[in-house]
């Protein structure tokens, strides 16, 4: 399989790794995907070895058809760092040159020694970093052991075992869970992405004043609770790619708009990557900010209507050399707004609310998946089911979904006072739909 790192002489084993390749492709009618490898580099960085180890991560197991963008990518870097910590990092220790001789309690120490490290900001790692792992190195043995059989040191029944438990629906199901119990110590720092709605009118006026180039970008997180990334992929009604954007209408009054993110596309001429869809979907927007949505776009066409983009893309976001933006492009400008505008105008406004927002801004930063938890936020607040919640939020699994119903008492009591209207919440502040300053 050439995983086997044999070398003669002088042992310089550390001066290899294993890394995740990617190689971006793309198809004669202009679909974007990326295909990812496990390699062996050296000192230098440079490739000296292409593995076959990508084909046992598995993505999308047991089915013999499937999606052209679909990558594990986040997987093998789990895997990539266990054959590091085994073969050459701790060689020493373990004395095995093959990931065939792997045994249990080495992934043992791994996912030990992975749970209770420090990341390279200090911090500890969270639970479902460490569950992520210990399930990607586990299915990745299971998939070794199932094509190789006698020759992987680990079996299945090993990895694995049996339990019972409820799925959303109530119904009692088997579930095979990985065999592993490891320790974590918890994060004690939260990410910093709550915003009180108050704030967040404030926000979304200020980006029509100072960053149109974003504001829309910011709406389509706010109001249909797309991921940063998959904001970037999105194109304009009139692309060659079919429209970005499809509004539906009754009677001359708007009931419906979708936001097309069926397929990942290249959005420049210079190949660059913008963002990732996470979900490949058609992701409508909620209906209760349809108004609110349709102002927004309204008002991002007049400034498209003033910009130069690459036609052959029709991208719905340019940045200042007439191309797509990318998510850093946006996270930076995102982040230039908050600091140069929203923190300053909060720390002295009448509302010693907004004040003391204001002062936690200048101990976190703000960014743009802050939206996307505004917009999951509202949607807990207005009642909606864990299945809705995925729905509108366009997730695989109904977990992440949860934490928001969860935590839904804690949310009305903290959010309640500020859960306002939002019907014409783009009008104040001095009638910006019509240019005036």
């Amino acid at each position: 399989m050439g995983e086997t790192i044999r070398i003669t002489g002088r042992d310089p084993r550390k001066d290899y790794r294993y890394a995740v390749y990617e190689h971006k492709l793309v198809t004669e009618d202009g679909l974007s995907y990326i295909r990812s490898f496990i390699v062996l580099k050296n000192q230098y960085g440079v490739i000296v070895r292409f593995t076959r180890l990508h084909n046992y991560t598995g993505a999308y197991n047991n089915r013999t058809a499937r999606p052209l963008a679909s990558d594990a990518n986040a997987r093998m870097h789990y895997i990539c760092m266990m054959l590091n910590y085994i073969l050459i990092d701790n060689y020493e220790v373990y004395r095995i040159d093959h990931v065939f001789k792997v045994t249990k309690g080495m992934l043992v120490a791994f996912f030990t020694d992975y749970a209770m490290g420090t990341k390279a900001d200090g911090g500890h790692r969270g639970s479902e970093s460490v569950e992520n792992c210990i399930h990607s190195v586990t299915l990745f043995f299971v998939k070794l052991s199932w094509k190789y059989g006698g020759y992987v040191a680990m079996k299945r029944n090993e990895l694995y075992r049996e339990t019972q438990g409820y799925d959303h629906s109530g119904r009692l199901v088997k579930r095979s869970v990985p065999d592993f119990e490891i320790r974590y110590v918890p994060e004690e720092k939260e990410i910093f992405r709550d915003i009180p709605t108050k704030v967040f009118k404030i926000l979304m006026n200020l980006a029509l004043r100072y960053a149109p180039d974003i504001a829309f970008a910011m709406g389509l997180q706010a109001f249909a609770g797309l991921r940063p990334g998959e904001v970037m992929n999105v194109r304009q009604e009139g692309s060659p790619k079919g429209n970005g954007i499809i509004f539906t209408y009754l009677d001359g009054r708007l009931i419906r708009a979708d936001i097309d993110l069926t397929h990942e596309y290249a959005m420049r001429s210079d190949g660059v990557g913008c963002g990732k869809i996470k979900k490949e979907r058609r992701q409508g927007v909620y209906p209760p900010f349809l108004e609110a949505f349709q102002q927004l776009y309204e008002s991002h066409k007049a400034f498209l209507a003033t910009q130069t983009f690459e036609a052959d893309y029709c991208p719905m976001f340019v940045n200042a050399n007439g191309m797509a933006m990318t998510y850093g492009n946006y996270y930076a400008r995102f982040q230039y707004l908050v600091d140069t505008y929203l923190r300053p105008l909060l720390l002295e406004h009448s509302d010693p609310e907004c004040r003391i927002y204001g002062q936690m801004l200048c101990e976190n930063k703000l960014a743009p998946h802050s939206l996307r938890h505004w917009f999951s936020v509202q949607l807990a607040l207005r009642g909606e089911t864990i299945d809705q919640l995925q729905f509108w939020r366009g997730d695989r699994s109904p977990e992440s979904a949860l934490v928001y119903l969860q935590n839904k008492g804690d949310l009305v009591r903290e959010l309640a006072k500020t859960n306002e209207l939002l019907a014409s919440f783009l009008m104040e502040e001095g009638a910006l739909w019509h240019g005036k300053d």
